[in-house]
Parts: structure tokens; sequence; C-alpha cells
């Protein structure tokens, strides 16, 4: 499994690090941590030049492109040195470009994106509900492993039966990384006020799970509404991760913190796995 592990600002990045390194361990891993300076930063500091200016404002950019820079180059050799106390491969990169670019570019290379469900990747603007991470998800087609906070091991799984393609294609990236197959705790969970619909919701990935060779899953299915209901049954269970269909059926939904998926990013307790 080839990991991507991109640096972010603030404490979040340690525990992006360890679920890394987590990870790459259960599964004879690589990790690559990469740090971008963002190249659209610096413009913006030329671009606000005053007329008669502009030496000083190319001074002032170059200044800050010097910190992002050793500032990048400290946060990938700590990590770097975690992954090499841990016994775990892995390699680093700082580089210069347009943040979510890059970090596409770069995903189309690994297997899983890891980061953490409160990460922000420009020094100055917080990014607490992993947008960056989730456009690259969708951009770079890859699956995405959200760090909670605080770090938990993960023994408990619940993967949202939503039904249609998303659900599928969620359950399936994480059976095709054979990820948390040795967990203790496994449960299918579908919201469906219909005890037969929240069942033909489960039924394909209850299938994906037992053709990849997963030991099976407990099934649960609830009425109710569907986010309140399935973050009261995390709770219930002490869930350590979850795993989603990307943005759910409405991403503004998501956007407003209003759907599974975004409650979930709001709470920000638990690990989650992502995909669309």
């Amino acid at each position: 499994m080839n990991i991507l592990l991109p640096v972010s600002r603030g404490e979040s990045f340690d525990l992006a690090v360890r679920l890394a390194i987590d990870t790459a361990k259960a599964h004879a891993g690589r990790i690559r941590v990469l740090d971008v300076v963002d190249a659209a930063e610096i413009r913006r500091i030329e671009a606000g030049a005053r007329p008669g200016a502009i030496h000083l404002a190319r001074h002032a950019a170059d200044e800050v492109r010097k910190r992002m820079t050793a500032e990048g180059t400290a946060a990938v050799a700590g990590a770097l040195r975690r992954c090499e106390e841990a016994g775990v491969p892995a390699q680093g990169e700082v580089l210069e470009g347009e943040l979510e670019r890059e970090l596409v570019a770069a995903a189309g290379a690994n297997d899983l994106l890891v980061s953490a469900v409160a990460s922000h990747f420009d020094p100055d603007l917080e990014d607490a509900s992993g947008r960056l991470v989730l456009s690259v998800m969708r951009d770079g087609g890859i699956p995405i492993l959200l760090s909670g906070a605080p770090f938990r091991p993960v023994r408990t799984i619940v993967a949202g039966c939503g039904g249609g393609p998303r659900t599928e294609r969620a359950v399936g990236a994480m059976a095709r990384l054979s990820l948390w197959k040795e967990a203790p705790r496994g449960i299918l969970l579908a919201v469906d006020d219909a005890p037969t619909g929240g069942q033909e919701r489960i039924a394909v990935p209850r299938q994906i799970l037992a053709d990849a060779g997963y030991p099976r899953w407990e099934e649960t299915v609830l009425p109710g509404p569907r986010a309140t209901t399935f973050l009261a049954f995390c709770e219930s269970v002490d869930a350590d991760a979850v795993v989603l269909g990307g943005w759910g059926e409405h991403r503004w939904d998501d956007l407003l913190g209003l759907s599974v998926t975004g409650r979930l990013l709001e709470d920000g307790r638990r690990h989650m796995f992502l995909y669309m």
C-alpha cells in the first residue's frame, strides 16, 4: 500500500502521521510525505503591491517562500524520523506549486491519502471541514482516511450503507486495500424506516466484503432521521472509524453540516474512510 501524507499545519498533522504509520505497519505500506509551498499565496503577495513598491512586494514574497519552505522541510523531516523509528519505509519532498493541483497529481501514484479531520494547509486559513482533501479525493480518484481527535486505535468500524454506487465504491475501495480486515468488530449500518429496504441497502456491501475475504460483519437496520440516527449509533457502539461514500447524496448538505458526512466532519472524533 502506497500512502500519500500531505503536510498540514497545526497539531492535526501529528494525528495524521500517527494514523498513516499505523496503517502502513498493518499493510506493509510505504509513506510519501509531501509538503507544497503554495505558489498562489506567494503570487497574492506580489499582486498586492502598490505602484512603485513592487520591489518590496517581491522581497516580502521571497521571505514568505523561505519561511514556508523551512517550515515544510522541518515538518517533512519530523514525519520521516517518526516513520524510521516505527520501521516504516518513507520518502519526503518539498515542492512549490498550486496546492490542490499538486496533491491531485501526487494522488495518482498512491493508493490512499491520509490526513486529519481538523486539517488546514494554508498557514493563515483553517480547513477544519476537510474540504481540500475531499476535493483531492474527487479529482484525484483516491480514497482518503481522516484521523479523528483524540487519536484512537481502530477496533470497531461502522460502514454506512446508504445504497447506490457511492456506498459500493467506498466499501469496495476499503476491501481492495484490505483495510481493517482483522479488526475485532465491523458493522454494516443502514438507516431506513422499512427493514426490508435497509437489508437491500446492506446486500451489496455484504457481498463485496465476502468476496474480499472479510469475516462476516454485523448488520443493523435502524429507522429515523439519517444523520442523527447514524451518529447516535456510532456513539452507542463507540465506533473508532466510519466508512462512507464521499460527500453523500447531496454535496450542499455536507457543506452545511446536515448530512452524515458533514456531521461526522463537524464532530471530528472518529477516523473517516471516504471515497466517491
